[in-house]
């Protein structure tokens, strides 16, 4: 089983996750927990199952995997799935801005190397129209990268707006240019997948700028590939010859400390005449208006080109060689970063890991009166069932010794794959219990990835703003990218255990903590009696 990921794979990933199961395949959404199970339990891993970032990362795959191959085997062989359809429109766009590119970088240079026997090409002119526009745009680059590396920028992505505009416009067609192989549905979805990813930097970072960078790498090394190109056609077949003027007062020594600082790079390699004209070739070929070329001798006039020709190889080519390369490993290093501990793969690898295979829209049922649940097990606070996740557990004090003990452990394992490793009783102050928060977060030691924040709400309770702000104060104490979850419970029963939300209260709520637009952020219900 493949473990490399790559931009398409997260874009069927998030296609899936935000899928309904059977939505087009036909089976019941109810078969979506049962492929889940059988998904984790063909895992090759499971018997050794460790959450890590690793591990999880393989079982994500695993499960994309098996619902890529249902998915082909419900809708045929020939379904074009989102990630399919964005890899064959960027194979797309990389031949147009590559033909683009080499017929710009051609059609220049022939304009620019016109010669009609009478006035010379001028050195200075080649220079100015080939390499310093390129010099420019690798200066801002760099530029922009360090302000964003000291963090006096948002990102260097600003270097090339208008190409990320034309990306993101090109992206936003590509349900279009699928539409043959795509129904409706399936391409209204794509739309809405793209929509997303353009949101989901907190999840994937940077993974979405690096196809907009090696774009814009393309196109410039297929620019300079045509000036390459093109010069040595032109020099080939035709008899140029080049020269300098001013009308500034400039002696030739002047002119070859300039080349000489210029020829640096590729210096070491060459020498004189190869590496730069000579200071005798320099004087005679500078060009006077009223003189003509007459009088200029043919081996000082065409002693330019072998240095026109490797600037444009070392100050053109090479940098964008280099930058192409550094930013597919770049690419490759912020894929390797994703760690799936976001909300949506957390729901999924919990569903996978849990021994149940039916969920029904309130998954939950009340506890008859005077059943109130034991523990799981015999394992005392803090400790944890096996495959458990650590979760710190934020009450409010007001339920804090109705819902806290062996109940807490029932309902966290089960409804969740948690395990209560610290209790917070919340005096619901949000400057307060975000300290202890942090407090709790510091002891445990735990990073964000291994440790998830379970915030217990009374869900017929309306999330008016005092709440929001409190859980948004809880938010920025834990950090942007630890795992959050909305825990919500019904009204008690006659014995006071709680129920399950009603499934109203439990829209409201989710719309209301989906509004916060934070993916490591989700609801679930819990309270009654779990369903087996």
């Amino acid at each position: 089983m493949r473990n490399n990921w790559q931009i398409k794979d997260l874009i069927d990933l998030e296609y899936f996750l935000g899928k309904k199961f059977g939505e087009t395949a036909g089976q019941a959404d109810t078969d979506g927990m049962a492929f889940d199970r059988n998904a984790y339990q063909s895992f090759p891993g499971r018997d050794t199952w460790k959450d890590t970032p690793i591990f999880r990362r393989r079982l994500v795959r695993h499960w994309l995997e098996e619902r890529r191959a249902l998915e082909k085997r419900n809708t045929g062989a020939a379904t074009l799935l989102p990630g399919d359809a964005y890899a064959e429109a960027m194979r797309t766009i990389r031949l147009l801005f590559a033909g683009m590119a080499l017929l710009l970088g051609a059609g220049v240079t022939t304009g620019l190397l016109s010669y009609s026997g009478r006035e010379p090409v001028n050195v200075f002119t080649c220079l100015w129209v080939l390499l310093v526009p390129q010099a420019l745009l690798l200066i801002a680059l760099f530029v922009s990268a360090t302000a964003h590396r000291i963090k006096i920028a948002g990102s260097f992505k600003l270097v090339y707006p208008l190409l990320t505009a034309f990306f993101r416009f090109l992206i936003r067609k590509i349900g279009r240019f699928a539409g043959r192989r795509m129904d409706a549905d399936t391409s209204n979805r794509l739309r809405e997948v793209f929509a997303l990813l353009g949101k989901t930097k907190t999840i994937y970072g940077s993974v979405f700028f690096w196809p907009v960078f090696l774009l814009a790498q393309l196109f410039g090394l297929f620019y300079n590939a045509g000036v390459l190109g093109a010069f040595f056609l032109k020099v080939t077949i035709t008899d140029l010859a080049f020269g300098w003027q001013t009308t500034l007062r400039v002696a030739p020594e002047s002119i070859l400390r300039f080349v000489e600082v210029i020829a640096v790079p590729w210096s070491w390699l060459l020498s004189p005449p190869l590496a730069h004209p000579s200071l005798e070739q320099i004087a005679g070929s500078k060009m006077i208006l009223k003189d003509g070329i007459f009088h200029l001798a043919t081996g000082d006039l065409v002693s330019w080109w072998p240095f026109i020709f490797l600037a444009v190889l070392f100050y053109g080519f090479l940098p964008r060689l280099l930058l192409a390369a550094a930013g597919y490993i770049l690419k490759r290093r912020a894929l390797s970063a994703i760690t799936f501990n976001h909300g949506d793969c957390d729901r999924l690898v919990m569903r996978m890991k849990t021994p149940r295979i039916e969920t029904k829209s309130a998954p939950y049922r009340m506890a008859s009166a005077g059943s109130r649940p034991g523990p799981l097990s015999d394992a005392g606070a803090g400790e944890k069932g096996a495959g458990e996740t650590p979760a710190i557990v934020v009450i409010p004090e007001e339920i804090h010794d109705q819902v806290n003990g062996a109940w807490l452990h029932q309902y966290l394992g089960a409804s969740l794959g948690m395990h209560p490793a610290a209790v917070i009783p919340a005096s619901m102050d949000a400057a307060s219990d975000a300290r202890m928060l942090r407090q709790a977060l510091l002891e445990k030691g735990d990073s964000s990835f291994s440790t998830r924040i379970v915030v217990i709400q009374e869900a017929w309770q309306p999330p008016i703003r005092e709440n929001m702000a409190w859980i948004k104060a809880l938010r920025s104490a834990a950090g942007g990218t630890a795992g959050m979850v909305i825990a919500l419970l019904g009204q008690p029963g006659a014995d006071r255990i709680p129920g399950p939300p009603s499934e109203m209260d439990r829209k409201i709520w989710s719309q209301a903590v989906a509004l916060m637009k934070d993916p490591y952020m989700r609801t679930e219900p819990i309270g009654g009696q779990p369903v087996d």
